[in-house]
């Protein structure tokens, strides 16, 4: 090797990252989906308490999968499973989909009370 010269033979080996925790974030808010329309399912058969309930439950599930989502992309833990599982979340939580059918068709809210 020659002086005042960069030893370029270790470039290019990058360690991979675990993809787990965007897998468990993809996970995650795919449970947190069927959870929310099966709360959708039992809010349309006429218990809305326990409707209730199970939103309740979904939105901390879809905190939870979105955190982790996060953390898998920015961290490199899975990178795609963490983003997909971010957006997925997101729209899978209550909240969400409520802001969004008040936007898109309120009339449909309108005959849900009745």
């Amino acid at each position: 090797m020659q002086r005042n010269t960069v030893d370029v033979r270790q470039t290019g080996t990058t360690k991979r990252r675990n993809p787990v925790v965007g897998k468990i974030a993809l996970g995650l808010a795919v449970v947190s989906a069927a959870v929310d329309a099966s709360a959708f399912a039992v809010f349309m058969g006429g218990d809305t308490n326990f409707a209730f309930g199970i939103c309740f439950v979904v939105v901390f599930l879809t905190l939870i999968a979105a955190v982790l989502g996060f953390v898998a992309a920015v961290g490199a833990f899975g990178r795609w499973y963490g983003a997909v599982g971010v957006v997925l979340a997101f729209f899978a939580n209550p909240v969400i989909l409520i802001v969004i059918m008040v936007f898109v068709a309120p009339e449909i809210l309108t005959d849900m009370g009745a």
